[in-house]
């Protein structure tokens, strides 16, 4: 009884194997156009850009260093960002760099960002008087 029991057991795994090896290989092959119709081109899939975003707040921290800004919302919530080269910095409407934000501290700013998967990244950053 048990050799009966194992013999079905091996034949029953042995199909499903077959099987969904079967319908793996047919779901690979590319569908070919009718007769007389061209195939249109694969679309490659479009990578989903991040939209920019603009927050205000108290601005916490400037790590001139390492070129993080950090700004604390009206929740007081923290929110880091990274400053690049292509950052645009202002201070009281002039022109600025990010080391003259270290003696900003505790004033309110207003940062538009890009949000990426390695962080958010600065794209302009602005100080009232």
């Amino acid at each position: 009884m048990k050799k009966l029991l194992f013999l079905i057991l091996s034949g029953l795994v042995l199909t499903f194997a077959i099987v969904s090896s079967t319908l793996a290989q047919e779901t690979e092959k590319p569908k070919e156009a009718p007769a007389g119709e061209k195939a249109a081109p694969a679309e490659k899939p479009k990578a989903e850009l991040a939209k920019p975003e603009t927050i205000s707040g108290a601005l916490q921290m400037v790590a001139a260093d390492k070129k993080i800004v950090v700004l604390t919302d009206s929740a007081g919530t923290p929110y880091d960002f990274k400053v690049t080269g292509a950052t645009r910095i202002k201070v009281a409407g002039k022109k600025a760099k990010l080391g003259d934000l270290a003696s900003e501290t505790n004033k309110t700013v207003s940062i538009k960002f890009l949000p990426t998967r390695s962080g958010n990244v600065a794209q302009s950053i602005e100080i009232g008087q």
